[in-house]
């Protein structure tokens, strides 16, 4: 699929550019923002928390929240804890799998597989099969980082800004529902001057993380397969 310089510029503005009031709407956390996570969110790798939040808003949204088919890729995933599905599929890991067919076609309602992408070498046809497997209508989520320190080595090759996810899926056919980004130049700093991930803990200021948009780190989005 080839896309016109003005049909990417419509992309960027319809679907990937994020108005100022996304950049401060977590600007001041909840109060135990993730159930399964009360008394450990704090210590994740900060981005974690921004995604979450935004899947669970995009859930309910989009209605995703109960359905009858849902695949994932890690059972320990938390963004799992929103969703309750009559069926649930853990495919096999690692995620390098995702390089073969899946087992199942036009099957699942909705595909969940995170911190996945970087981690394979041939992310296009990784994403080929996801879109075989995803019922007409249904619904895939990730997210990736925009780069990263290594980690996984030697199975780690790249990373996506916000537009080229936003690409890559429709190259493989799908429809972009939701873009978000999460990223701050404090963050950048001590993730490349440790090399170790930051926790809230390392960066709040205030009780507040500011998320800036020339500086994104973490990249999500929320696709559908089209319905026919």
């Amino acid at each position: 699929m080839l896309f016109t310089d003005t049909e990417i510029q419509e992309i960027y503005e319809t679907k990937v550019k994020k108005p100022p009031s996304y950049f401060t709407k977590y600007y001041n956390l909840p109060s135990d923002p993730l159930p399964s996570w009360t008394y450990s969110w704090e210590m994740n790798d900060f981005p974690r928390i921004w995604i979450l939040l935004d899947f669970k808003e995009w859930v309910t949204k989009y209605n995703l929240t109960q359905g009858a088919i849902l695949a994932s890729t890690h059972a320990q995933d938390p963004e799992l804890e929103f969703l309750s599905y009559e069926t649930t599929i853990h495919l096999p890991y690692p995620v390098q799998d995702l390089h073969k067919p899946l087992p199942h076609i036009n099957t699942y309602d909705f595909f969940v597989f995170n911190q996945t992408l970087e981690h394979l070498y041939n992310p296009q046809l990784a994403l080929k099969n996801v879109y075989a497997a995803v019922k007409p209508g249904g619904y895939v989520f990730t997210s990736v980082p925009v780069f990263s320190i290594p980690h996984l080595t030697p199975f780690h090759y790249t990373g996506f800004t916000p537009m080229g996810l936003a690409m890559l899926f429709l190259t493989a056919g799908f429809e972009v529902c939701e873009i978000g980004q999460w990223g701050n130049y404090k963050y950048i700093t001590k993730l490349f001057g440790t090399h170790t991930f930051k926790s809230y803990h390392d960066l709040h200021t205030n009780n507040c993380v500011e998320n800036e948009p020339e500086n994104a780190c973490q990249t999500w989005i929320l696709a559908r397969k089209p319905p026919t």
